[in-house]
């Protein structure tokens, strides 16, 4: 029998409450029914489908047992994974709710190909990927965006785009 899909992905978020805020306040997921496995956790889903699991880097017995590895000092960043990427829609609405939750971000755009991407870090230092296609974004005009009491928009080198704070 063939793979045919992604179902999920498993983080061991060094603070479990934390990397749930960041997932459903920042990329609009909701909470989803969860069965109790025996250690703490969450499902994220996205629509219908379940996409994130969620769980503590408390040591737990029946954790480890099944994913088959301890995680005593939880995750370093992305580890062996670079990267996890999400179709998205409405750039604009998108980047308002990044800015609102104060998260650093870079963008590009790739018009030939009708691509608009953005980068962000979750709590747990794992890089996110965001990919609206069909979209053609002016970084000029994105770069100019944002609120002087918060967060704006500076030039990096290349293509890419960050969002620092303003001191």
């Amino acid at each position: 029998m063939p793979v045919t899909g992604l179902n999920h992905y498993l983080i061991v978020a060094k603070n479990l409450e934390r990397t749930k805020d960041f997932y459903c306040n920042v990329l609009g997921m909701e909470l989803a029914e969860r069965p109790d496995f025996g250690f703490p956790g969450y499902w994220l889903k996205l629509g219908d489908e379940i996409c994130v699991h969620l769980a503590s880097q408390d040591p737990n017995r029946i954790r480890d047992r099944f994913l088959l590895k301890k995680h005593p000092k939880g995750t370093t960043g992305s580890g062996s994974v670079d990267h996890i990427a999400f179709l998205a829609q409405n750039p604009g609405a998108v980047r308002e709710r990044i800015q609102k939750n104060r998260v650093a971000m870079h963008f590009r755009s790739f018009p030939d190909a009708k691509l608009f991407q953005i980068f962000l870090k979750d709590p747990d230092d794992i890089t996110i990927e965001l990919n609206f296609l069909g979209e053609v974004i002016d970084e000029k005009e994105w770069q100019g965006k944002g609120s002087a009491s918060a967060m704006t928009l500076t030039r990096a080198k290349g293509k890419r785009t960050s969002l620092a704070r303003q001191n």
